[in-house]
């Protein structure tokens, strides 16, 4: 377990935006036969709707762009004083180049901005903060725009697989900046590689060669066993070490903002806590399980209404492929979270360079 406390860094800016699209309880029974199957997911994930990219016109770069605006706009953020870009995704735009490259290009920032991609899932958002964090100590730089998000693959006509209703498409943008004096954040982080097969993809370098027959070409595979067991007992045991290492007290915050995985999921780590359920936000409801993206998600679902400008501490936790989880808190002002936005926007440029890409290879 690596532990860091990370202090005159601070969270600014929150935002995130959905796609146009979305699939509703109605429309999940409509495409899929099992009723009964149907009724037992809904129960135990609680997935109430979610937005979806039609067609994938709009995708995780589109989406992250769009929250990342938000912010620049609302809050006055001047593009230039952005001194790295952090995109944390698994769905991004090409294998080459980095995304967070053509972002830096697409959101007018400075060329002297440092610009990367990172690939996590679910624990992205946290260690997505644990290196905009670690930018920012030095005080040489002094904002660092963290994007993190993934989309799913188009769900259209009848459904065979219940992910097509689990996952939600978000894209998220935050803005930490250096303050000095500020508490900035504790980390508690821990990679478990052994658990690599529980959550996966079935294509890549990895699937190149692979004797006949071929394995079917699904976008993600789940051992759901065996990630509730990893779920239920190695997050509530990172707390505990968390706790332990800052003498901290899960009673001393004012929101614990967990991955939403599922309902069932988040109530039994809750439990363990010790952790009362008004604590723990479920934005999975209205959104499903959008990967890297459900803190920010739940934290703006949770706050934006809320425009007080009092310090709320708060304490996140990203856990799942990889397997990889981590633990960190923060003081946040709800004012500086936003509201969710939708959005269809694409970018058109990306799309016809692979266009005409394609038409020279041919």
């Amino acid at each position: 377990m690596a532990i860091d406390h990370i202090r005159n860094v601070k969270i600014s800016a929150v935002c995130c935006a959905v796609p146009d699209s979305k699939l509703t309880v109605d429309d999940f029974y409509q495409m899929y036969d099992n009723k009964e199957v149907l009724d037992k997911f809904i129960n135990d994930t609680s997935v109430k709707q979610i937005f979806y990219s039609k067609k994938q016109k709009t995708i995780t770069s589109d989406l992250c762009l769009a929250a990342a605006e938000e912010i620049f706009s609302k809050k006055g953020i001047d593009k230039n004083s952005i001194d790295a870009l952090i995109f944390v995704t698994q769905t991004s735009d090409y294998n080459i180049p980095a995304t967070a490259c053509t972002l830096q290009y697409r959101l007018g920032l400075s060329k002297e901005c440092i610009a990367y991609d990172v690939n996590l899932g679910c624990s992205g958002y946290v260690y997505g903060l644990y290196l905009a964090a670690m930018k920012l100590q030095s005080g040489y730089l002094k904002k660092v725009l963290l994007l993190v998000g993934d989309v799913q693959k188009d769900i259209a006509g009848k459904v065979t697989d219940l992910n097509n209703f689990l996952f939600g498409d978000c894209g998220s943008a935050t803005l930490i900046e250096y303050e000095e004096g500020a508490p900035g954040f504790r980390f508690a982080l821990q990679t478990i590689g052994s658990g690599f097969e529980a959550i996966g993809a079935t294509k890549g370098l990895r699937y190149a060669y692979v004797d006949n027959p071929k394995p079917k070409d699904k976008s993600i595979h789940m051992d759901g066993l065996s990630v509730f067991t990893f779920s239920i007992s190695e997050v509530p045991r990172l707390f505990k070490k968390f706790c332990e290492n800052f003498d901290a007290n899960m009673d001393e915050y004012d929101t614990v903002l967990l991955h939403q995985a599922n309902k069932k999921m988040l109530t039994t780590i809750a439990k363990k806590l010790k952790v009362d359920m008004q604590k723990v936000p479920l934005s999975i409801e209205w959104y499903g399980n959008t990967s890297s993206a459900t803190i920010p998600n739940a934290m703006c679902y949770h706050y934006a209404q809320n425009n007080s400008d009092e310090k709320i501490k708060i304490i996140m936790s990203g856990f799942g492929i990889g397997l990889s989880l981590g633990v960190t808190d923060a003081y946040v002002r709800p004012c500086d979270i936003l509201p969710i936005i939708q959005t269809d926007i694409t970018w058109d440029e990306g799309r016809r360079k692979v266009l005409e890409a394609n038409a020279k290879s041919s």
